[in-house]
């Protein structure tokens, strides 16, 4: 290992930091005062021109045949068995470490 030496010369300095408070306050009022311009300006618009009115009701048309119905539930079959498998796995894997660790 091996000690490394720097000169002052290459440390940040830190000259100009003052933070100028007034400054700060008045850009922050100013920011304030325009965000609520804004909102006023958007409760006025009316409420039709914000949100469209959409139909509540829409109805679903099933378009798909009896056999893809059947092969989707063979698919959700299918995976529900491959999930208890693999969970099947995890636990023999578990108890086996168990049993070899006591």
């Amino acid at each position: 290992m091996q000690t490394m030496y720097y000169k002052t010369s290459s440390f940040i300095q830190h000259t100009g930091n003052v933070v100028d408070l007034e400054e700060y306050r008045r850009k922050a009022a100013l920011a304030r005062e325009s965000s609520s311009l804004q909102q006023d300006s958007l409760a006025r618009q009316p409420q039709a021109a914000l949100w469209p009115e959409e139909p509540a009701f829409q109805p679903v048309v099933l378009s798909s045949t009896p056999e893809e119905r059947r092969r989707a539930r063979r698919q959700r079959r299918a995976w529900t068995l491959d999930a208890c498998a693999s969970l099947a796995v995890v636990l023999m894997t578990l108890v086996f470490a168990l049993r070899v660790m006591l």
